[in-house]
């Protein structure tokens, strides 16, 4: 696996993502929300480490400069609605691998 952490500068998608991007939404407090930035849109789902799970953690990667990410989402069921929160880390080779090498979920 090569070593991504070069690449990301030049990149016309990774250049857009921070090392760690966070976003969250409330339900009913839309003043608020947050969103991945657009760029996000662009990575490809390569792996679904959990697959079933109404919690996502996934392996993302860039189709331009193959860098890998860990894509996670949670949720909190509230009564009067409910509260979504969703990461993106970018991860370095070694991280990477530790994921492509994870057995799934079930």
């Amino acid at each position: 696996m090569k070593d991504q952490d070069s690449d990301h500068p030049t990149c016309s998608i990774c250049s857009q993502l921070g090392e760690m991007e966070w976003a969250s939404q409330k339900f009913g407090w839309g003043e608020n929300d947050t969103s991945l930035p657009v760029a996000s849109k662009d990575l490809v789902k390569i792996r679904d480490l959990k697959p079933n799970s109404s919690r996502a953690l996934q392996l993302w990667q860039c189709p331009q400069c193959m860098t890998y990410y860990r894509f996670e989402s949670d949720y909190e069921y509230l009564v009067n609605g409910s509260e979504d929160e969703q990461s993106l880390k970018r991860l370095n080779a070694e991280e990477a691998g530790k994921l492509l090498d994870q057995p799934l979920e079930s």
